[in-house]
């Protein structure tokens, strides 16, 4: 399974998206009121337990990881350093 796919399952069920056909890999998953500010921690909590990367302040600034693609495409670079 790809990042991009394990974090739109578990942002989907996490936060009980369900099928809202609004929840895409483009849509800014916090202006779309999918997830808040607390649930960013979460998000950041779960990619670093489930991948063993650090997200720190400068890549959510920098790569503002809104999107899953944004959020996957952080990860996959953490990984491949």
């Amino acid at each position: 399974m790809s990042i991009k796919t394990d974090l739109k399952e578990w942002v989907r069920e996490h936060f009980k998206i369900g099928d809202n056909p609004d929840y895409t890999d483009v849509a800014d998953i916090f202006d779309m009121g999918f997830v808040d500010s607390f649930g960013a921690v979460e998000i950041i909590d779960y990619i670093e337990s489930s991948y063993k990367v650090e997200i720190t302040q400068r890549d959510i600034i920098v790569h503002g990881m809104k999107t899953l693609d944004e959020i996957a495409a952080v990860v996959d670079a953490k990984l491949l350093d």
